[in-house]
């Protein structure tokens, strides 16, 4: 018995090594099971074994370890705790001596695949807890900005300019609205005497006109087009419908599939997030924030393949949201142009389609839209100068959305400019207005669209060969959101709250000034993630990457695409969106007050198994 212990306590001192640097989320957990089993292996060996067994002390030394790790939350301490864990695992395990022939053979195989998880385990400590967020620093003398009220655009003058905004329309890439806004924020800026420099693309752009589906004369309400999946004439394509099972097209070959897009079934959040702290605290992730976006971009079927299978076109089909949340929207925004007409319906009309399909109905499918090959965009960028010549702060948004809060950023900003251009500043600040958000496939570079801007413009962010240094940033998007959640009948409506503002930071300097900025906010959710298993939502992401200390502001609100035709009004706030900017302004001018070696450098991506809690 006591021969099968050891083999148990090695497996389980290596499963705890393991976790110390896989679940980097839960590093007080991880500590807490430790910091008892171990106490309670040592009681083992001290009063029930009463065993002279030197290892014993290393066993109440992890136990020790752990309670300064629960209490500091350093990483040296998950360092020092894992790879102990792991000595202890590896002699516990290796320590047994069998003699019986079958069972000798059976443990030779098991040291082999011990030692091999024994590597993995080294691994995952190292570079988990080595990409764990930095959480050791000196916080520095922030600087406590109050506002020239005065200087700062009223929220009657935000909201006429985010009505102009709308009055383009949707701003889709390339778009008429959304070369139109364009042309007027350059007007805006220049007609405060700011200088613009521009950087102009042509890529194939891709607009829906219209969108229809009819079975055997019943018309089916359509709730958006697959943006860039294809094109059909007027007529559009008449197939047999065919409901799609475990991913087997192969029955659908010159015919329409049917495609489930199950948004109860979500990627766990841990894996996608990463929660460094709070405020006010105890605000967490929302887990079904985003969700149709993730379900849309996870589980649509890869057109190019169906394509290459013959299948004429595809309906996809929402399970589990409700028919007002889906309806209209732009989804997803971040693949290829396919060749193949795709069109989403509702859950309702979703099960028609279905039925129809088990009785081998034929259907119609139309997706008309232009298709432009050398439709043309532009990003620019305005330079406010400060005394130190050499550093920039970069502050960007992207031009391109659907809606009132995607994106207005660039209104933000703009409101930005103006207070800021008469300010006395130390560096240079940059404001960057990117094109291509909606055409990532085209512009997203290593990440986003401002991977794009950031590679035509290095002069003012690489600091090499006598070029400016970007010594931090602040991404602005989705500003004066307010929650609307599916309850829980299915009904599409407002929770009385804000959206949860997530704001993404790469240092805890980024955390600290932030923090310093909406202390005084009335309202606001903020929750503060890092970058984690190469996701970062929005624009922010490029700058992350580049390891520049970034604050990304970004509420995901569940309309955050809607195409709509009162552009999503009803669920935007001015005043939220005014107070939003005022904590904008103060960051910008914490860091613009912030001496280079006390903003550091920014962290990189954590990985494995995150915290949203």
């Amino acid at each position: 018995m006591k021969k099968y212990f050891k083999l148990f306590l090695g497996i389980l001192l290596l499963l705890l090594a393991f976790s110390k640097g896989f679940f980097i989320g839960m590093q007080k957990d991880t500590s807490l099971v430790t910091m008892i089993l171990s106490f309670l292996i040592y009681l083992y060996y001290e009063l029930l074994l009463k065993s002279k067994n030197k290892l014993r002390f290393i066993y109440l030394l992890i136990t020790f370890i752990e309670v300064l790790s629960f209490t500091t939350n350093l990483n040296v301490f998950n360092y020092i705790s894992g790879f102990l864990l792991l000595v202890l695992a590896v002699v516990e395990f290796f320590s047994l001596h069998i003699e019986k022939r079958g069972r000798k053979t059976i443990y030779k195989v098991g040291k082999v695949i011990f030692s091999f998880l024994v590597i993995i385990s080294v691994v995952v400590l190292i570079f988990g807890i080595h990409s764990k967020p930095s959480n050791s620093f000196t916080t520095p003398n922030l600087k406590k900005v109050t506002l020239k009220e005065n200087n700062l655009d009223s929220e009657e003058v935000m909201l006429q300019n985010i009505e102009i905004m709308n009055s383009f329309g949707s701003r889709v890439t390339g778009s008429e609205g959304h070369n139109e806004f364009i042309n007027w924020l350059k007007s805006e800026i220049t007609d405060m005497g700011l200088e613009v420099h521009t950087n102009k693309y042509i890529f194939e752009q891709w607009e829906e006109k219209t969108s229809e589906l009819s079975i055997d004369g019943e018309k089916i309400e359509v709730s958006s087009a697959y943006p860039y999946s294809g094109i059909t004439d007027k007529d559009g394509v008449t197939g047999e419908l065919v409901y799609i099972k475990n991913n087997d097209y192969k029955p659908a070959k010159g015919k329409i599939a049917v495609v489930e897009i199950d948004n109860t079934k979500k990627l766990p959040l841990p894996l996608i997030m990463n929660k460094l702290d709070s405020f006010p605290l105890n605000t967490n992730v929302v887990s079904s924030d985003g969700d149709v976006v993730l379900s849309s971009t996870l589980q649509t079927p890869n057109l190019n393949k169906l394509k290459d299978l013959g299948v004429k076109a595809v309906v996809l089909v929402w399970k589990g949201v409700s028919s007002e949340k889906v309806r209209d929207q732009y989804l997803p925004f971040t693949t290829d142009y396919a060749g193949i007409p795709a069109l989403f319906v509702n859950e309702t009309e979703g099960e028609k389609v279905i039925n129809y399909s088990n009785t081998k109905s034929t259907a119609t499918l139309t997706l008309e839209a232009n298709i432009q090959s050398d439709a043309k965009t532009e990003s620019f960028y305005v330079m406010l100068e400060g005394k130190n010549k050499d550093e920039t702060i970069i502050i960007n948004s992207h031009t391109d959305g659907v809606n009132v809060v995607e994106e207005n950023g660039a209104i933000a900003m703009l409101s930005m400019l103006k207070y800021l251009k008469d300010e006395p500043l130390d560096k240079n600040i940059v404001f960057a207005f990117v094109t291509g958000h909606f055409r990532l496939p085209v512009f997203k570079g290593s990440s986003q669209a401002t991977s794009t801007w950031l590679n035509d413009n290095e002069e003012l962010w690489d600091g090499k060969n006598g070029h400016k240094k970007a010594v931090s940033a602040i991404t602005v998007e989705h500003l004066g959101s307010l929650e609307w959640k599916d309850d829980e009948n299915g009904v599409y409506k407002a929770t009385g709250n804000i959206q949860s503002e997530y704001t993404y930071v790469n240092n805890p300097i980024m955390l600290e000034v932030w923090k310093e900025a909406i202390k005084d906010r009335e309202n606001t959710k903020t929750v503060f993630l890092h970058g984690h298993n190469k996701f970062e939502f929005g624009e922010s992401q490029p700058l992350f990457e580049k390891n520049i200390p970034v604050i990304g502001f970004i509420p995901m609100p569940d309309y955050l695409l809607t195409n709509s035709n009162n552009r999503e009004m009803d669920k935007f706030d001015i005043t939220l969106m005014h107070n939003q900017v005022k904590s904008l302004l103060k960051a910008a001018l914490i860091l613009d007050d912030l001496p280079k070696e006390q903003l550091g450098i920014g962290d990189s991506y954590s990985y494995f198994w995150g915290n949203t809690k």
